[in-house]
């Protein structure tokens, strides 16, 4: 009950802070005041990264083939999919959560738990949908800017559409046994990490390169978020360089090749 009442009141507090924020998601300008304090989150994950995620990933890459790796992956999107449903109903789209229930079904069985994306081979195709989006659809702003340690990116309104798929996701409760649910959720959440890891490895290296790492991976993240928010048609946005025409095909979003 504690987590619970948590989220709700985060939930609530997020809405009062972003209430005079843009309605339809992320605003033009980096609204960023706790940069200082973002910084030097970034920097920990930055050193994290090089010290420990870098050296396992290069690792996993070197030691497991491709196509198991692609299976791992696949299953972390099809567990993923309850919650993208809830989201497509609580957002209204009910022809994309009939696909999503259908994907879900069809890959979770003939695709043998998710292992294969049968569905794709179906013409069904995958979507990514989250609390974040959702209430971005609802009219909640983005509120600041938020670097969250190990997990990057991130803003106060997309942080607690995070703390709902923590302890609200479907699948996790399904398997939860006996208050094991932080637990799960926590594995949960490192396996997914890892496995964005490993599919973003160059990537990532690409962008610790940058003059300002900091800075493209923030104005990365705001047009990734504006691209999701509308379902991959976003308004033009004339303050910011499209990372997508040049990025696009590396940082497929959430979608492991």
């Amino acid at each position: 009950m504690t987590a619970r009442k948590f989220f709700t009141l985060g939930l609530l507090l997020l809405t009062a802070a972003c209430a005079s924020t843009s309605q339809n998601g992320p605003s033009a300008s980096a609204n960023d005041p706790l940069e200082p304090m973002n910084r030097a989150v970034f920097a920990f994950n930055k050193a994290t990264d090089r010290a420990v995620l870098k050296p396992l990933s290069s690792a996993y890459i070197a030691v497991v083939p491709e196509e198991p790796r692609k299976g791992v992956s696949n299953v972390m999107r099809n567990l993923r999919e309850p919650w993208v449903f809830v989201n497509d109903i609580l957002q209204l789209k009910f022809g994309r959560a009939g696909k999503t229930l259908g994907r879900f079904v069809v890959n979770s069985t003939i695709g043998i738990g998710g292992l294969f994306k049968v569905s794709d081979r179906m013409g069904v195709e995958y979507h990514s949908e989250d609390f974040g989006q959702t209430l971005a659809t609802w009219g909640v702003g983005d509120g600041p800017y938020i670097v969250l340690p190990f997990l990057g990116p991130s803003n106060l309104r997309d942080t607690v559409g995070t703390t709902a798929y923590f302890f609200y996701d479907p699948t996790t409760t399904a398997l939860n046994k006996k208050g094991e649910l932080f637990d799960l959720a926590l594995l949960r959440t490192g396996i997914d990490a890892f496995d964005a890891r490993v599919r973003y490895h160059e990537a990532i290296d690409e962008l610790y390169k940058e003059d300002d790492p900091y800075v493209v991976a923030r104005s990365l993240y705001h047009q990734t978020r504006r691209y999701e928010i509308h379902d991959g048609d976003p308004p033009p946005d004339e303050d910011e360089v499209d990372f997508f025409d040049d990025l696009e095909d590396e940082l497929d979003t959430d979608e492991p090749q």
